[in-house]
């Protein structure tokens, strides 16, 4: 253990106990350890990477909590400073890409720009190509470009990237066993990219995206925040398949 692993655990505990609690200290507390652990460990250190990263995930954190976007623009910063900063072979650098793609969704979805949500679809294709198969993170990777796609076919209608989200979200829901707690999750992204698929035209999803969020309300915990949503998807494609005669 280097002399300040000891900071980035600090700051990822205290991040889970602001998960936990919503506690503005805690949140503030684990962006100061973070850069503490930045600030002393050298470029050419994988640590450095992955403090720059933490910031990444801490300032992304401060942003959805305060809508300031000094601190989007902060979380943008440090997730590319981690990219670049991570040595060749370095086994984190997929997380890496992984978190400056979250804030870039978080970019363009508060600003609208094209090139934010192209950029984060390049990064997680990038994961793709440097994670194993076989790798746990492999399927959540799969969903998140998904989404990706899919948020950018809302702005910009296209079948083509449509047709992609759908793809790599049915492998994600293939390769997350019946017992893992996202798979829910998976199928509701399923079904949305299956939604957005028969709002361009192709009718013919409607039947399986219903399948697909009347499955995910059987396996989502009677507490989860996401019913009422996902409920609400069942109606709109029920209704929708009535005034089609489907």
């Amino acid at each position: 253990m280097g002399p300040f692993d000891d900071a980035l655990e600090v700051a990822e505990r205290l991040r889970l106990a602001y998960g936990q609690t919503g506690d503005v200290t805690l949140l503030r507390g684990a962006v100061t350890a973070a850069g503490r652990a930045r600030d002393r460990y050298p470029r050419s250190d994988p640590h450095h990477a992955s403090a720059l990263s933490a910031l990444c995930m801490l300032h992304r954190l401060s942003w959805e909590r305060e809508h300031d976007p000094a601190q989007l623009d902060l979380s943008l910063a440090c997730g590319r400073q981690a990219v670049d900063a991570s040595p060749p072979g370095d086994p984190e650098v997929a997380r890496h890409m992984s978190s400056l793609a979250t804030s870039l969704q978080e970019a363009f979805d508060h600003r609208g720009r094209t090139e934010d949500v192209d950029e984060a679809i390049a990064l997680y294709r990038g994961c793709l190509d440097v994670l194993p198969t076989g790798h746990p993170e492999y399927a959540g990777t799969e969903s998140n470009l998904a989404n990706a796609l899919l948020r950018r076919a809302r702005r910009h209608p296209d079948p083509t990237t449509l047709d992609e989200a759908v793809r790599y979200a049915r492998s994600a829901l293939d390769r997350t066993p019946l017992d893992d707690p996202m798979h829910p999750v998976r199928l509701v992204n399923l079904g949305g990219a299956l939604a957005g698929l028969a709002q361009s035209g192709q009718v013919r999803h409607l039947a399986e995206a219903q399948r697909m969020y009347e499955q995910a309300l059987r396996e989502l915990p009677s507490t989860h925040p996401a019913r009422a949503a996902v409920g609400n998807s069942v109606r709109q494609v029920q209704s929708l398949r009535r005034l089609l005669g489907l």
